[in-house]
């Protein structure tokens, strides 16, 4: 048991650190948020298919039972948002919003799994979530409400797709990223005018950012609710908030405001502690056990 939370800790951890680059990739390729959708859609089905037929010949790629269709739906909706999100208001508020996705998490599998998380972890949302709203501030207002929205609209969708993806225990859940990368797609063909990409630069951030850092990134994370509580994984997406805008800072030289360093600062110092803690309580009933 110990081993398998430690392989599901270290596989979404690894996976969060990859996807931290994602706003940063969407900055740089600078176009609308229907063209990045389209081809993000595109190129993540075909990668996430071709890894599926290598890694799980005898499943099918696209499957009609509702856990299957739910992940899909839902990650579609997260990655729609999040990509709008990202294009309408600063990247630190949109991270940080998202990271109010653990409180979510934790009420959805309580709700419809029926599991508890522990006292620490219910604490560790609540300092989590006043961190977040430190960040936030005054930008409830103007026009990046509409994105703050949207930021919240993802946050929520993501939580749902951990919570479905821990139910499911017979089939592997990353097949469900193909059906939600043509989600994308499809929303994307209706909601702009183009979907072409124009010049190197655009390409060549786009086929790095579609081909390997998200189809990478969501195949480690869709792992992690099998072995790991989905409140926990959305924890775990907490790095994302405090590592994005670091990027965002040493590549595109704009620094977040004080309450987005401070806020996060909480944040991490949060699921750092809370980890700790988490380790060393599975230990001995490790121990006992053996």
């Amino acid at each position: 048991m110990h081993k398998d939370y430690l392989k599901g800790f270290l596989l979404t951890a690894l996976g969060v650190i990859i996807l931290s680059f994602d706003a940063l990739f969407i900055r740089l390729i600078d176009a609308s948020s229907g063209s990045i959708l389209f081809w993000r859609g595109i190129l993540l089905s075909g990668v996430v298919a071709i890894a599926c037929k290598w890694l799980y010949p005898k499943q099918a790629l696209f499957r009609s039972d509702l856990r299957y269709l739910r992940s899909s739906l839902l990650f579609g909706i997260s990655s729609i948002c999040f990509v709008m999100a990202i294009n309408l208001t600063s990247v630190a508020s949109v991270l940080v919003i998202i990271s109010v996705q653990p409180l979510f998490a934790a009420v959805l599998s309580r709700v419809f799994l029926g599991e508890k998380s522990p006292a620490v972890t219910w604490i560790a949302i609540c300092i989590a979530l006043l961190g977040i709203l430190w960040v936030l501030g005054n930008s409830w207002q103007g026009p990046h409400l509409k994105g703050n929205l949207l930021a919240l609209l993802c946050a929520l969708a993501l939580s749902g797709k951990f919570v479905n993806d821990r139910a499911e225990t017979q089939h592997s859940m990353i097949p469900a990223l193909i059906g939600g990368g043509l989600m994308m797609s499809v929303f994307a063909v209706f909601s702009t005018e183009s979907i072409m990409l124009t010049g190197v630069a655009q390409w060549g951030w786009t086929l790095v950012l579609c081909l390997i850092i998200v189809p990478l990134a969501f195949v480690l994370i869709t792992l992690g609710p099998k072995r790991l509580p989905a409140a926990e994984v959305s924890m775990l997406m907490l790095l994302e908030t405090v590592i994005g805008p670091l990027w965002i800072w040493l590549f595109l030289q704009i620094t977040p405001d004080t309450s987005a360093l401070q806020g996060g600062s909480l944040v991490i110092a949060t699921l750092v502690i809370h980890s700790l803690i988490r380790a060393r309580k599975t230990r001995p009933a490790i121990a006992l056990s053996q």
